[in-house]
């Protein structure tokens, strides 16, 4: 019944429809399907130890994201005696809702976008302030809200920067801003947050988990990681301990609203692909005082209480970040992951996993739905890359592998697809439920690293699922 009526809606005259069950899916939109009920509890996962922690580095994409997501854990190093640093990558200027509710300017402009980022910092810094976290503690690097995908792919370039739609600058106007110099390009962000990691040296890093569905939120995971993958590199004595947190789910928290009494888990898909998550209980104090600098958020609390409410419970939630390794295969295609082995026998484990039947959209397309991306070295040093969907694949569905890669010389972008490939790119293809490519290690330059990430697109362009990044060593040792 679902392929016939989306047989229809992916018509011409069904467009309309099509976007809008599509963003109901892969942006903000409600239509959950599958998700389940989990009896797991906060006290089944073990907790998150500060002990020999010296320093805490929170990374949050908006004003707000570093309260919500560990207020607690800010609260308690900062008792313990543990320097405690916060970033905040963009001044959340970018949202139209909360300059009409909170600014009363009915068409907002430019200058209403600024005013409102202002407003949030200043925000920002009176909740840590409660939080025991001094202004002389706090950065803001002032990239543009809602842009930070852009800057991952498009705007790389620091000779091409990005404009805000919003505010309409290709940097940053705020006098608070970490480098007024820089603009608004990926090169530009990757160089704030390096330059920040590596004079500050944290040995934990907090930051936003992959697969939270904000463009600004996976988009600062993907460039922390990439960040920290680097410095790595250089300094193999260099080992952060790095945790994620989610904020931005339509299942998560999986019971909204205001629940002191409550814990936080899991959303059900995230944990049928991984149990590895931590929590950090709060005492009756830490959770008094972290409610307290919520409400200092006064911008966003017209429009998203209920969302923050929902972040006031006994502990807070944090998923840690495992690298992957490419392994090498002694028999296999390249097309059929299911068949390849190592020397051993082994079969290999998908490097990144992927929740499915989570939106609607994903469950009635389920070949579009991705289910996992794999990579290994094959034979004559290829690199071999395959997603994997729910069903076969078909050919109105373009199946997208995208790379970044890590070289002596730095970060190039390279990627396959199905369907049209840009230039520079090449083609992808399809095998049952398969959808693959080969390259060369000598072609991509021979890089250290390479952070891979897939996503589906229907006929019209729009992403129907998008897998999170994952970050995979090829060979350590001829990092610069």
């Amino acid at each position: 019944m679902f392929r016939k009526l989306f047989a229809k809606i992916w018509t011409r005259g069904g467009r309309v429809a099509a976007i809008l069950l599509l963003l109901s899916g892969s942006a903000f939109g409600a239509f959950q399907v599958g998700l389940g009920t989990t009896s797991v509890k906060a006290s089944d996962f073990p907790q998150l130890s500060l002990a020999g922690v010296q320093r805490l580095l929170v990374l949050a994409p908006h004003p707000d994201d570093e309260t919500l997501a560990a207020g607690g854990l800010i609260q308690a190093a900062t008792r313990a005696g543990i320097q405690v640093r916060v970033v905040i990558a963009t001044n959340g200027d970018g949202s139209r809702s909360t300059a009409v509710a909170y600014l009363h300017a009915v068409r907002p402009s430019a200058q209403d976008y600024l005013r409102m980022g202002r407003a949030r910092q200043q925000e920002s810094l009176a909740a840590l302030k409660l939080l025991g976290v001094g202004s002389g503690q706090v950065d803001f690097l002032s990239f543009p809200d809602r842009g930070t995908p852009f800057l991952w792919a498009g705007h790389w370039s620091s000779s091409s920067p990005y404009r805000s739609p919003f505010t309409h600058q290709t940097r940053s106007a705020y006098p608070l801003t970490f480098d007024k110099a820089e603009v608004y390009s990926g090169q530009d962000y990757l160089s704030d947050l390096t330059a920040i990691l590596d004079a500050y040296r944290p040995d934990l890093v907090v930051y936003p988990h992959p697969e939270d569905i904000h463009p600004d939120h996976w988009g600062l995971n993907v460039f922390t990681r990439l960040a920290l993958t680097t410095l790595e590199a250089g300094d193999p004595t260099y080992r952060p301990r790095q945790y994620t947190y989610l904020v931005h789910r339509n299942d998560y928290p999986v019971v909204r609203g205001y629940r002191p009494t409550s814990d936080l888990v899991p959303p059900p898909p995230l944990y049928a692909i991984s149990h590895t998550w931590v929590r950090f209980d709060l005492t009756p104090q830490q959770e008094v005082l972290k409610y307290a600098a919520l409400q200092e958020y006064r911008s966003q609390l017209p429009t998203l209480r209920g969302l923050m409410d929902s972040f006031d419970r006994t502990n807070e939630l944090f998923a840690p970040v495992v690298d992957s390794r490419l392994t090498a295969v002694t028999a296999g295609t390249a097309d059929d992951p299911a068949t390849w082995a190592q020397a051993s026998g082994q079969r290999l484990a998908a490097i990144q996993p992927d929740p499915v039947h989570d939106v609607l959209m994903r469950t009635a397309l389920s070949s579009a739905d991705l289910v996992a991306v794999y990579a290994a070295r094959g034979p004559q040093d290829a690199l071999w890359l395959c997603t994997e969907s729910d069903d076969p694949t078909t050919a109105d569905i373009d199946y997208i592998i995208h790379l970044k890669l890590l070289t002596a010389g730095g970060v190039a972008d390279i990627g396959a697809q199905t369907l049209r490939p840009p230039k520079g790119w090449q083609k992808a293809d399809r095998a049952g439920v398969y959808a693959c490519t080969q390259f060369g290690l000598a072609q991509l330059g021979n890089p250290y690293a390479v952070y891979v990430g897939a996503l589906t697109q229907g006929p019209d362009g729009l992403t129907i699922d998008q897998t999170a990044w994952q970050m995979v060593w090829v060979d350590p040792q001829k990092a610069p």
